[in-house]
């Protein structure tokens, strides 16, 4: 398994298709790097659904620190995808898979796909 550092966060990659779309900072002033969808087939949320979003990631946090999942501002304002819980909170001790529980608050069923950035990690 690959791993690469991500702000002193050490990334691991727990799936080969995730090196096409890894979590970057979009630009300098960028608060979070972006998550994306790691699926077999496009999927279709319907209103008020939500379902488990594998990133194929694990992070590793330094010592005293924690990370935060938050919504993509502008996809939940477009489309109404968001993380369930508004804000996931991954401890420094959590080395496990970052899944994203992406919840349709709009009123329409809305659909992704593979790649597709789901949330921010901060």
């Amino acid at each position: 398994m690959n791993s690469k550092a991500l702000m002193n966060i050490e990334l691991k990659i727990l799936d080969p298709r995730v090196s096409e779309s890894l979590p970057k900072i979009a630009t300098p002033g960028s608060a979070g790097a972006d998550l994306r969808a790691l699926l077999d087939t496009p999927l279709v949320l319907a209103p008020g659904e939500t379902k488990l979003v594998h990133t194929g990631i694990a992070i590793k946090l330094p010592h005293g620190t924690f990370g935060a999942v938050y919504p993509r501002s502008g996809l939940a304002t477009k489309t109404g995808l968001a993380p369930a819980n508004m804000v996931g909170v991954i401890d420094e001790n959590y080395t496990g898979e970052i899944i994203v529980a992406l919840h349709n608050y709009s009123n329409e069923p809305q659909a992704f796909a593979i790649g597709d950035r789901i949330a921010q990690l901060v």
